[in-house]
């Protein structure tokens, strides 16, 4: 049961941005992630978000996200053809794009041991393209001082 006292859904109207936002912090989403999700400033994520809030009269982010999970959600129901969050579809896009994890990055699910060795193979992968690029340059001196 919801906390706040709110107003009917049918006397609200939200902008499509404002509802994008709402429907963004119901999957979990913080501003920043919904930012980039919109391609807008975080504030300007914060303001829709807030002015929701204020029409719908909740007092925080987490009430309007579960009375969107509870209404709205529940009459549309489950996209059929989404197999994937706006979530996971942005760190998808994230990763592809910039070949990095999002700001905060996401849950290690490794043990203690899976991380030991994946530390190790990493370390040993380094050392041995170190060594080959320092093995490259001091072949290219070589061979430069043999022309002399």
């Amino acid at each position: 049961m919801l906390d706040e006292v709110h107003r009917p859904v049918e006397d609200i109207r939200l902008t499509a941005r404002q509802a994008d936002c709402v429907a963004l912090v119901a999957q979990g989403l913080s501003s920043k992630e919904i930012a980039r999700e919109l391609g807008i400033a975080p504030s300007t994520v914060d303001n829709h978000i807030a002015i929701a809030m204020h029409q719908y009269g909740f007092t925080n982010r987490n009430a309007v996200a579960r009375w969107y999970r509870e209404t709205v959600e529940s009459k549309q129901g489950p996209d059929p053809r989404a197999s994937a969050t706006a979530a996971e579809i942005s760190l998808i896009r994230r990763e592809l794009l910039l070949g990095t994890p999002p700001l905060g990055g996401i849950r290690n699910s490794l043990s203690v041991k899976e991380r030991i060795v994946s530390v190790a193979q990493v370390s040993i992968l380094s050392i041995m393209a170190t060594s080959a690029a320092v093995t490259f340059v001091l072949g290219l001196i070589f061979l430069l001082k043999l022309r002399m």
